[in-house]
């Protein structure tokens, strides 16, 4: 037969395990079984219905248990917000645009880069200096082109510098992917 006292007992343990739900599982079964064992001791000497609630009454809320338990653990980092589309944009734009439109559309890209707070000063200097060897490989593409009877190797070189123009772009926005600013 189930007394008051014990009746005083479950319905505070079921409110304790109302307020617990936000705990972790484990952390919740550890909070139930410290407090379902000191209330068992507790109000197994307990005579009388106010002898239970001086008992329940001196254990405090259990929501400010459930608090107390709470306040060890770890706080979540915050969640890093993802890129905006302007910087999807300009990825793009270096990465496929390079590729399309050697050197034009990564310039543009990272003319947007420079106007999302996500990248540093820094970050676009490097970047710059990134297209820039694409520049020099178009100029140096330029100048093989125009000797008159070029050997193989000129040709050869010729088509190395084309392939670092297409690549040059691809290659910022992976530089520019990988470096995002620390939040």
């Amino acid at each position: 037969m189930m007394t008051d006292v014990t009746r005083w007992g479950q319905a505070y343990l079921a409110e304790l395990d109302r307020a617990s739900l936000a705990l972790p599982a484990d952390r919740r079964a550890e909070l139930r079984e410290q407090i379902g064992s000191h209330l068992d001791a507790e109000l197994a000497a307990c005579a009388s219905d106010a002898d239970a609630q001086a008992v329940l009454a001196r254990l405090g809320d259990p929501a400010d248990l459930v608090a107390e338990a709470a306040a060890d653990l770890p706080v979540p980092a915050p969640a890093r917000p993802g890129p905006s589309v302007v910087e999807v944009i300009a990825l793009l734009l270096m990465g496929l645009g390079g590729v399309g439109l050697p050197l034009i559309a990564p310039a543009m890209g990272v003319l947007l880069m420079r106007t999302t707070p996500r990248w540093t000063a820094l970050q676009v200097r490097r970047t710059w200096m990134i297209l820039g060897v694409g520049l020099l490989a178009l100029l140096a593409g330029f100048a093989l082109a125009a000797i008159p009877n070029a050997p193989n190797i000129a040709i050869a070189v010729a088509l190395v510098l084309m392939f670092i123009i297409v690549a040059v772009g691809p290659m910022a926005a992976m530089y520019a992917a990988t470096r995002p600013r620390a939040a």
